[in-house]
Formats: structure tokens, sequence, C-alpha cells
């Protein structure tokens, strides 16, 4: 089995990598550069849909195409045992923990983005949004004051999907800031930790 990653260096783009580096699946990077408006190519659409990285193509006895990255993240989660969780316990609540990013976290940080880069600055619509996610990373912190990782002692598709949100340069909590990292303990600890694994810096650099 391979695969075909169409993708860019955005959070969402950066869950796919490194879910497949993660798993060491052989899988080639396709670079749809959305600065550009390569996501509106014709050839891509035929992929996505909609329009939108990452988009994922399985070479396999039955190919299959994927899009939206949350789908991609439990598809190579059941096809690569180690993205998922160890139990049937475990496995539950790195569902809930995916569904809580692409539901909750992803949304609002993205909308917090689009305001605080605005012009003019519409200051109560971000100061809105800042209070949201500080609520979110309110559970998160009590959640990995608890625990090593999201959904236990296990690195999951759970982390995978939340990390890219909070800490990659791309992500608009680093671009405009919320003060995340004066304001908590854990979740400092455990973005440093993530961002040390070989297959999260693999993913990095897969981009320059």
């Amino acid at each position: 089995m391979s695969f075909d990653l169409y993708s860019w260096n955005t959070p969402n783009g950066q869950k796919a990598t490194i879910a497949l580096e993660e798993a060491g699946a052989d899988y080639t990077l396709f670079p749809v550069n959305i600065g550009e408006g390569a996501q509106h190519v014709p050839g891509f659409r035929q992929i996505s849909p909609d329009g939108k990285i990452p988009a994922l193509v399985v070479h396999a006895e039955t190919p299959v195409t994927l899009f939206e990255s949350g789908a991609i993240l439990v598809y190579l989660a059941n096809q690569f045992p180690v993205l998922h969780g160890r139990s049937e316990e475990e496995r539950a609540r790195v569902m809930s923990w995916l569904f809580w990013q692409v539901g909750q976290l992803g949304p609002l940080i993205g909308q917090f983005g689009r305001f605080s880069g605005a012009s003019p600055l519409n200051t109560q619509a971000v100061k809105h949004f800042e209070e949201l996610i500080t609520r979110c990373l309110d559970v998160m912190e009590k959640r990995l004051a608890e625990t090593e990782y999201l959904a236990g002692e296990n690195f999951t598709i759970a982390d995978i999907a939340c990390y890219p949100w909070v800490a990659s340069p791309q992500s608009y909590m680093q671009r405009y800031g919320v003060g995340w990292r004066e304001r908590y303990a854990a979740i400092p600890q455990w973005t440093d930790n993530i961002a040390r694994r070989p297959a999260v810096q693999k993913a990095q650099d897969a981009y320059q």
C-alpha cells in the first residue's frame, strides 16, 4: 500500500503529513500551494471536491480517495494501529478528542486568525474568539495535567490533530498569540515533547 498526499504547510495539512510519517508509510507528497490558488486546478478538484487540502489517494487493491483531514486521520489510524488507541476505551477517547479538534479548536482558531489579521481590526470579534480559544485550552490543560497524551499514555491521531493548531509556526496561535505558554504548564510540555518526535520534524521539513 502506498499513498499520494496532496497538501500544504498549514495546520490541517500537517496533520496528514505527521500521521503518515509516524506510521512509516510509503507516501509521496504533492504540495498544493493554496496561496497561489493551486487548489482550484480542475485536476485537484477531482481528488478533493471542495478544493481544500489535504487530500489522500490510496494505492491498494481497492483504491481509495479521501478528503477532509479528520477523515484521513481516521482512515490512517485504521490502517496503522500505532496511530490509534490500544484499547477500546482509549480508541473512544481518541475519537472524542479528534472530533473536538475538528468541531471546536480548529474552527475557533481559524476565526481568531481571520479577525486578528483583518484591517480594520475588529477588536470585539478578536476578544470573543480569544475567550473561546482560552476556554478550549483550559480543557486541554486539565486533561494533559492528568495524562501524557490527550487519549491516554499513547501518542495518537488525537494529538496529531490538535498539535499543529496550537504549536506549529503556521498556526494563528503562534502568529497572533493568545499567551498560552505563559498561562499553562501542561500544554507547553505536551507541545515540546511532540515537537521533538522525529516524524513531526520530518513532516515540518517536508514543505521546506
